[in-house]
């Protein structure tokens, strides 16, 4: 077990916002999603595109945004 020195009110914040109950319980549900947000199973899933897009989905991930000046 690890002990560590939160910001008080950076995690009553944290609690109201995600209707925990204790502090606990916010630490241990944000680093769990966390973990399956930047495991390397997950960033590698996002990579592959889905196969039931369209064409013309597809294309349009790799058109280039004209009004930020690159044409």
């Amino acid at each position: 077990m690890i002990t560590i020195t939160l910001d008080d009110d950076l995690i009553n914040k944290v609690i109201e916002m995600g209707n925990y109950q204790t502090p606990k319980q916010a630490v241990i549900a944000i680093l769990s999603d966390y973990i399956k947000k930047y495991s390397p199973e997950t960033i590698i899933n996002k990579a592959y595109l889905d196969g039931d897009m369209a064409d013309g989905e597809i294309d349009s991930l790799f058109e280039r945004d004209k009004e930020a000046g690159r044409i």
